[in-house]
């Protein structure tokens, strides 16, 4: 068996304009029914409202509905669920893929005006296969390639937008500052005493920062990459 990660440029779809809106999105669902598309998908953007614009004003899209709509002044990207009902006037791609019989594993996301979706395949030649048929809707990549089963699991964007929330503006600033001044390399290249100083505080308040900072962060890898790094090695079993 073969996995790959395909990207595809959907052109006529409000996704291929999005990365002017620096917009990444996790679909959460996804259907068609006839020539309509029902989606319920997860975007984070820096200017979240122009995004929601951009879905809404499309040309395709027939409704938004905005469930979940979150900016937190901690952090630089605001998220919001949204549920798109749009028409098309061919198949999206992946009602292409599966009407061709291919198997996509998980959802598809969106980044930098890409879908992006991963597929498992019998050969090399299906996966030739299906890159020809996603070619009938726009460009396409294949991001990577394994001939073992491999599922590249990823936070999810409104799991990321809490964890930036979960960090407060001075331990992102605390932080940002020991990883440019490479506290964190082996050997140090700066002292705690060095950086509360650049900061003009107390040496105990940055190391309070930065514990309670890398806390948080250690706590996000182990839910989100290190449980999903496990559920991948007992499906390879």
């Amino acid at each position: 068996m073969v996995t790959a990660r395909l990207a595809v440029r959907y052109e006529d779809d409000w996704t291929a304009h999005s990365e002017a809106y620096d917009v990444y999105g996790n679909y959460l669902a996804y259907s068609v029914d006839n020539n309509r598309k029902y989606a319920l998908i997860v975007l984070t953007a820096e200017t979240l409202d122009s995004a929601i614009e951009l879905v809404r004003t499309h040309e395709t899209v027939t409704s938004v509905r905005v469930l979940d709509h979150r900016e937190s002044a901690t952090a630089e990207r605001g998220s919001a669920t949204l549920f798109v009902e749009s028409s098309f006037r061919e198949f999206p791609p992946l009602q292409l893929l599966t009407f061709e019989g291919f198997v996509p594993i998980g959802n598809p996301s969106l980044r930098d005006g890409w879908v992006v979706v991963d597929l498992l395949f019998d050969d090399l030649d299906d996966l030739d296969r299906a890159t020809s048929t996603l070619e009938a809707v726009g460009p396409v990549q294949v991001e990577s390639l394994s001939e073992t089963f491999r599922y590249h699991a990823t936070p999810d964007t409104a799991d990321v937008a809490r964890l930036t929330e979960a960090l407060s503006p001075r331990q992102l600033e605390v932080l940002s500052l020991a990883v440019e001044h490479g506290y964190f390399e082996l050997p140090r290249n700066v002292t705690i005493a060095e950086l509360a100083a650049e900061l003009d505080v107390a040496a105990s308040t940055v190391s309070d920062h930065l514990r309670n900072a890398r806390a948080t962060l250690i706590q996000f890898v182990v839910d989100h990459i290190v449980d999903s790094a496990h559920r991948e090695r007992m499906l390879a079993d």
